[in-house]
């Protein structure tokens, strides 16, 4: 709970993950694999239940991970083709009135982390963690032309956790299913265009990394290392 709300976190794991080139939920960073990682860290105490979504074929091999030998109290849902219908099917299963949506390969998410997004969920209706580009972002046309350059002092690269008034979400995925939405985008996004709602974006941290190349991965066994050296 967090000040009187219930709060619910669907932790998306039904991807394919092409770019990758294996299932990289299942590669482990110093003896743990990345889908336990990222669940555990929403086992938070203002967290009250946890969602993960999954495709049938990787069910009961998350099952063994997860609750078998981790001991962890989550429920499974079964994702759909596109991440927001994984989601989705994952908000049907919560009963929080603040959802929080987080990617199952990014497992640095730390309390502080998510109590800063769902705090500010509380305070806006929606948000989401973000840390200020540091790299210049160009807009290219579809046949490969500069168009422009997002300025940087405005520009941010999106993170998850990504909070949002139940409500919000709820009518968000429906309209997006509705209008057949196919856009590779994010929650923000989608409450942003179907709820008429502003997202408030609070700062993440830079350890908090999405692995979705085996160069993310080099990182994210660097950022393992540190964490154990500093214990």
């Amino acid at each position: 709970m967090y000040e009187g709300h219930k709060v619910s976190a669907i932790v998306t794991c039904a991807g394919k993950g092409t770019r990758f080139g294996s299932n990289k939920l299942l590669v482990e960073l110093d003896g743990m694999t990345i889908i336990e990682r990222t669940v555990r860290s929403m086992m938070v105490p203002i967290i009250d239940e946890v969602v993960v979504t999954v495709s049938p074929e990787h069910e009961a091999e998350y099952r063994r991970i997860l609750v078998e030998e981790g001991g962890l109290e989550v429920t499974f849902v079964h994702g759909g083709a596109e991440r927001h219908l994984s989601a989705m099917n994952g908000l049907e299963a919560t009963t929080g009135d603040i959802v929080i949506t987080h990617d199952g390969v990014r497992p640095f998410a730390t309390a502080e982390l998510i109590e800063r997004v769902v705090s500010a969920t509380v305070e806006h209706g929606a948000a989401m963690l973000g840390m200020p580009s540091t790299v210049q972002v160009k807009l290219v046309s579809d046949d490969g032309f500069i168009e422009g350059s997002l300025d940087r002092s405005h520009s941010w690269l999106g993170q998850t956790p990504q909070g949002f008034k139940r409500e919000l979400l709820d009518h968000a995925y429906r309209q997006a299913v509705e209008t057949e939405y196919s856009r590779v985008s994010d929650d923000a996004d989608l409450v942003a265009e179907f709820a008429g709602t502003s997202v408030r974006i609070v700062e993440g941290h830079v350890n908090n990394i999405k692995i979705t190349t085996p160069q993310d991965l080099g990182t994210a066994r660097l950022i393992v290392e540190h964490l154990v050296e500093d214990e």
